[in-house]
């Protein structure tokens, strides 16, 4: 009997991924009508795209890229999907002797597979008891490391890395961190607040580039699935993974709803 398990981080408000950034648009639940007094309850949502789970792509560094409505539904249903443990905690680096001793050489690891990086960062709703600490200190790549996990995903054909890290690269920590993040939060009031949209305007690619500098070569080599969490509840060194993005047609990325059928 298959199990069906849920990876994806829920969406509420105050959540921590897509809280912290000068570019984040904070996930917003609005009541439009309630069934107190119109019978029927309908909310207004408003987030970004880079809310949550989330698919990354190309998209997001390349105008030439496709974008969410132009991929085929069929590329993330039911694909073959390798469990590899990368342990880490707050702050820490997936670096290359990583890469190297879990996944260059994992004999689970098959030609095509969705590369599912278990680091336990998104265990225990984690991201409920830490708050924005939950994305600050979140485990993510060094540069080079994302280097080296997209030259073995190349020689294995493999397009897509999944993992349970809040943020895939190194966290803004040159210019936003210390600019933005470490400020008092009334200090930094989120997008589409005037002070975020001036601080954007010289937030220029010659800060911005070096203060990501670990999520570009994941992003130029294929997709990228972040933010999950359960993975805790994975027994198995194999799975089924299915990751369906939010069809925002003409969007770099999505929220993602995505879920592991273990046999």
């Amino acid at each position: 009997m298959s199990k069906t398990i849920n990876l994806t981080l829920p969406l509420y408000p105050g959540m921590p991924v897509g809280n912290v950034w000068a570019w984040d648009a904070p996930f917003r639940q609005e009541p439009i009508v309630t069934l107190e007094n119109n019978g029927v309850r309908i909310d207004a949502l408003s987030f970004h795209s880079e809310t949550g789970t989330r698919l990354m792509m190309a998209a997001t560094i390349d105008d030439d890229a496709p974008t969410i409505g132009e991929i085929e539904l069929d590329k993330f249903v039911n694909r073959e999907a390798v469990v590899i443990d990368i342990p880490k905690g707050a702050e820490e680096e997936i670096v290359p002797e990583d890469i190297d001793r879990h996944v260059a050489n994992n004999p689970d690891y098959r030609v095509g597979d969705i590369v599912l990086i278990r680091t336990g960062w998104g265990n225990n709703k984690r991201y409920e008891k830490l708050g924005d600490d939950y994305a600050i200190q979140t485990p993510h790549f060094s540069e080079a490391g994302s280097i080296r996990l997209a030259e073995v995903m190349k020689e294995k054909e493999s397009d897509t890395v999944a993992i349970d890290v809040a943020y895939v690269g190194s966290c803004g920590w040159k210019h936003m961190k210390k600019e933005w993040v470490d400020l008092p939060q009334w200090l930094r009031p989120p997008f589409p607040s005037e002070t975020a949209k001036i601080y954007l305007r010289n937030y220029t690619k010659d800060k911005a580039w070096p203060d990501w500098a670990a999520s570009w070569p994941l992003h130029a080599h294929g997709y990228i699935i972040a933010a999950l969490c359960n993975l805790d509840q994975i027994t198995s060194k194999r799975i089924k993974l299915t990751a369906l993005p939010l069809m925002a047609r003409d969007c770099i990325g999505a929220p993602v709803t995505v879920v592991a059928i273990e046999d």
